[in-house]
């Protein structure tokens, strides 16, 4: 039994060795199965992906701003261009936790911040994540010429040029000019499908943003190989930026310095000055105004509280609806003599008190009976009183709204220019509910009233 019993153990001894390399060769093709699955895997299934981290990591897009176009005046005299100011950046991927301390302190003795700040916009920076991260702006010329000069000490940062907008006479035309200033993250979530960048400036007011188009150019950059340490071994493409086009405007610019002094002692005003043979614009002043070179860098907390005040210098006054006054008797004196009831020769009693229906109203000057030219020229209140009065509002309304009163100039600025008003019986029917009297003619024949133009 005992012999039984070892020969029946041998041979499962020499049944299992048996069994053994197919064990083997089942693992074998196992591993080789799950090598082949996870190959499969990398390279065909995620393959794109995979291939596109790749060269993200390998690949460096260096993208170059588009110049933007200059505004020039009627004479070619330059009244906006740009400049190219330099900031300083820091890569994080090539500054680790312990290389940032020696990189911090020699930043804050080149930009003479302190270390904190430069450790909370490190923190904040962080948080946002991304290629690079902004320590400083508009770098003035010896910090750029010291950056250079210490570069090996400082790797993991560095200086990149930006072009920014300038208005070289400062505040002169700015509203007319207009200003630019950066996208915001919801803008660019608009404009990205139109070529925009999240770097890009944008015109906000005036020329800028009404020809935006022409004038903002397009993007172009290089494409960059790079090894791991971030060293640039070959170009692989160029793109150059293509420059926005100038912008010639009808402004004169030594008529516009004119404007601008005369309204150097009010607080506030507007002036426009139009060619009688065009109505082309040769000036364009309001009051208060702006120096548009401060958007270029973003302004300041206190800049930007003195922009809002409640007197509000960013408004164009020029384009804003003001009663008319004496101006509009000229189209009272048309009206009159569209109406057939007066002539060229025809002439109107002025009086130094003019009184009707239980009202009396007050004229700077009695002349006696003046014609037409004579009274523009003294500006009567009286004889416009009486004019109007004896032509009716309607008359009065139709000869304004035939020379363009109430409604847009077609002047570009549609969004900023005020239409006007000419409160008529059926404005004031509707708006206040009262009937037309004889008291709102006599105000609206010398421009007063509910009578609004822009300047």
């Amino acid at each position: 039994m005992a012999i039984i019993g070892l020969l029946r153990r041998a041979n499962q001894r020499r049944s299992g060795m048996r069994h053994q390399p197919m064990v083997l060769l089942a693992l074998v093709l196992a591993s080789f199965g799950v090598i082949a699955a996870r190959l499969i895997w990398l390279q065909l299934i995620e393959g794109s992906r995979y291939r596109e981290l790749a060269d993200e990591n390998r690949i460096r897009l260096v993208p170059r701003p588009p110049i933007r176009g200059r505004l020039l005046d009627r004479d070619g005299e330059v009244l906006a261009s740009s400049r190219l100011a330099h900031n300083l950046y820091v890569l994080p991927r090539l500054v680790n936790h312990r290389q940032w301390p020696q990189l911090r302190d020699r930043l804050a003795d080149l930009l003479a911040l302190s270390p904190l700040e430069l450790d909370r916009r490190r923190l904040e920076a962080a948080s946002k994540g991304g290629y690079r991260w902004l320590v400083a702006r508009n770098l003035k010329p010896e910090q750029v010429l010291r950056f250079y000069e210490q570069a090996v000490e400082l790797n993991g940062a560095e200086v990149d040029p930006e072009v920014l907008r300038a208005y070289p006479h400062g505040r002169l035309a700015a509203h007319l000019l207009g200003y630019t200033s950066g996208l915001t993250e919801q803008e660019y979530d608009q404009l990205k499908n139109q070529s925009y960048r999240l770097q890009d400036r944008i015109g906000r007011s005036g020329v800028e943003q009404i020809y935006e188009k022409r004038l903002r150019g397009s993007w172009g950059g290089q494409q960059l190989e790079v090894n791991a340490m971030g060293e640039v071994q070959r170009v692989l493409g160029d793109k150059p930026a293509q420059a926005g086009r100038d912008l010639s405007l009808t402004l004169d610019l030594s008529l516009q310095q004119v404007a601008e002094k005369a309204l150097d002692q009010v607080q506030k005003g507007a002036i426009v000055a139009l060619d009688p043979q065009t109505g082309a614009i040769r000036a364009m002043a309001s009051r208060p105004n702006f120096d548009p070179n401060v958007f270029s860098t973003g302004p300041s907390v206190a800049q930007w509280n003195l922009l809002n005040r409640p007197e509000a210098p960013l408004l164009n006054r020029a384009l804003q609806g003001f009663p008319p006054a004496s101006t509009f008797k000229i189209v009272t004196s048309v009206a009159a003599l569209e109406s057939g009831q007066y002539g060229p020769e025809s002439q109107e009693l002025s009086t130094e008190s003019f009184c009707f229906e239980g009202l009396c109203y007050r004229d700077h000057g009695a002349y006696g009976k003046i014609s037409f030219p004579m009274a523009l020229q003294v500006s009567s209140n009286s004889v416009f009183y009486r004019v109007g009065l004896k032509i009716g509002p309607d008359a009065l309304f139709d000869a304004a709204r035939r020379m363009g009163y109430g409604s847009r100039t077609g002047f570009e600025f549609e969004t900023e220019e005020a239409p006007g008003l000419l409160g008529d019986q059926v404005w004031k029917l509707k708006v206040f509910g009262e009937p037309w009297r004889s008291v709102d003619t006599i105000t609206a024949a010398i421009g007063q009233g509910a009578v609004e133009v822009t300047p």
